[in-house]
C-alpha cells in the first residue's frame, strides 16, 4: 500500500514540475513599435539581446514587426529589446529605440527616435 502510495506522489509531483516548466516555457510579451508620430512602424526589425561578459551583445532571438508594428517574443529574463526602422541611404537605420523592461509584463512599446 505505501508503494502505491509513493508511487502515485511520484506521479503528482511530476506532473506538476512538467505544467510548471511549461508555463514558464511559455510566456510571451508582446511588442508595440511606434515611429516618433505615434503611427505603427511596419516591419520594422526588433532584437532581443542581452550583454554577455565584456560588453558582448548576444543576440537571442529577431523578429518584423506586422501591419500594426507588433511582434511577439518568448520572454528570456534580463534580456532587452531594440528596433530599427528604415534606412537613412547609407544601411543604417533611420529610427532607433530599445527598451529593457525588468520585470517584463506581457506587452512593451518602444517608441523610435531619429
Amino acid at each position: 500500500m505505501s508503494m502505491t502510495r509513493s508511487a502515485a506522489s511520484l506521479t503528482v509531483a511530476f506532473l506538476l514540475g512538467t505544467a510548471f516548466c511549461v508555463a514558464a516555457s511559455g510566456a510571451t510579451v508582446s511588442v508595440t513599435v511606434r515611429l516618433p508620430n505615434g503611427a505603427p512602424a511596419k516591419h520594422a526589425f526588433v532584437r532581443m539581446y542581452t550583454m554577455g561578459a565584456a560588453y558582448t551583445i548576444v543576440s537571442l532571438e529577431t523578429e518584423t514587426t506586422n501591419a500594426a508594428g507588433k511582434a511577439t517574443f518568448k520572454v528570456r529574463p534580463g534580456a532587452c529589446l531594440k528596433a530599427e526602422f528604415g534606412d537613412d541611404g547609407s544601411g543604417r537605420p533611420k529610427y532607433i529605440g530599445n527598451a529593457c523592461p525588468k520585470p517584463y509584463g506581457k506587452s512593451v512599446t518602444i517608441t523610435l527616435s531619429p
